[in-house]
């Protein structure tokens, strides 16, 4: 009989030794994430020892990790097909019932969940990459994702540099077209603001700073010639507006000399008042004398003509006539 029992306690004791070592097993595995597998330690402890409370309680407790984790993985999959929607809201009800558990099992189920809602955040962000076109909406997308870790996030805020440096050029090419160099270095050092490190803004950066250089220099040249000719111009309308297109000179039956001609505006701005000095030489050259004359219309436009004419009383000879000098006022 003392044998039996001894027999017996042996292999009692050797059984709750077998289910303790298990028992520890499945606490190892579900710490570590793998639910499956210390579940199925679990029921093997729960098969030799089906009236432990702790055995049981764990298995409950790990089963519920296990069905959030699916749970997690299945969110996994909507967000990965497009289905933010239905991941959102698998996210949502996990988050909600993690609120409840606080075992240490429960950890790799929250590092799943902070995962998953990085990814939703990255892929709701990248979604509405594609219908922004404005530095400003994708530096406040920029903002957002900053904030987040993780290769997704990574690759999201790099694509969102990509395509804010490329508004940014884009835009800032336009300005230079216009030659608008303030405004197009104001784009640009916008678009460096988020994006420092980006080659492409930097080396336009530069580009537009000697084209603008290069601008205002041609600029200033243009205003000196522009001066020059401006002077120039001014010069010919008080010097030279008025040339003499046409004088001749006629003896009529009294032997006085009537002369008369037709003058043009050779200026650039309309002249008035225009008064001639008409000289008067026999036609050997001598000096008879001289008269004045003036022009009609009073006011000649840029090309315009006006006549004139006068008479010298008292030649009673044939003679030249040449005007010798002429004055005008601007208007």
């Amino acid at each position: 009989m003392g044998a039996l029992l001894t027999y017996y306690y042996n292999q009692e004791s050797g059984i709750n030794a077998e289910v303790k070592a298990l028992h520890l097993q499945a606490e190892q595995a579900a710490l570590d994430g793998k639910y499956k597998e210390a579940l199925q330690l679990l029921d093997t402890a729960l098969a030799k020892r089906p009236n432990v409370d702790a055995l049981i309680q764990d298995r409950q407790i790990t089963a519920k990790a296990f069905n959030l984790m699916n749970q997690m993985n299945e969110a996994s999959t909507s967000l990965k097909t497009g289905k933010l929607s239905a991941g959102d809201k698998t996210i949502q009800a996990v988050s909600k019932a993690l609120k409840e558990r606080e075992e240490p099992v429960f950890a790799k189920v929250r590092a799943a969940l902070s995962n998953r809602k990085v990814t939703l955040a990255v892929l709701k962000v990248k979604k509405e990459i594609d219908t922004l076109t404005t530095v400003e909406g994708l530096a406040e997308k920029l903002k957002t994702v900053s904030n987040l870790n993780g290769k997704e996030a990574e690759a999201v805020e790099k694509q969102i540099v990509d395509k804010l440096t490329g508004i940014s050029y884009k835009q800032a090419e336009q300005q230079v077209k216009k030659k608008n160099f303030t405004a197009a270095l104001q784009t640009v050092d916008q678009g460096l603001s988020y994006a420092p490190e980006e080659v492409k803004l930097t080396t336009y950066r530069e580009e537009i700073l000697r084209e603008k250089k290069a601008f205002e220099k041609a600029e200033e040249e243009r205003i000196l010639l522009a001066e020059q000719q401006a002077a120039e111009e001014e010069l010919r309308n008080r010097t030279g507006a008025v040339s003499v297109v046409e004088l001749t000179a006629e003896l009529d039956i009294y032997g006085d000399l009537h002369i008369s001609g037709m003058v043009t505006n050779k200026g650039t701005r309309p002249i008035w008042s225009i008064a001639l000095i008409i000289n008067i030489n026999s036609t050997e050259g001598d000096y008879i004398g001289e008269t004045d004359a003036y022009v009609y219309p009073v006011t000649l436009g840029t090309g315009e003509q006006g006549y004139f004419e006068t008479y010298y009383y008292g030649v009673y000879e044939a003679a030249d006539v040449s005007v010798s000098s002429a004055t005008w006022y601007l208007e």
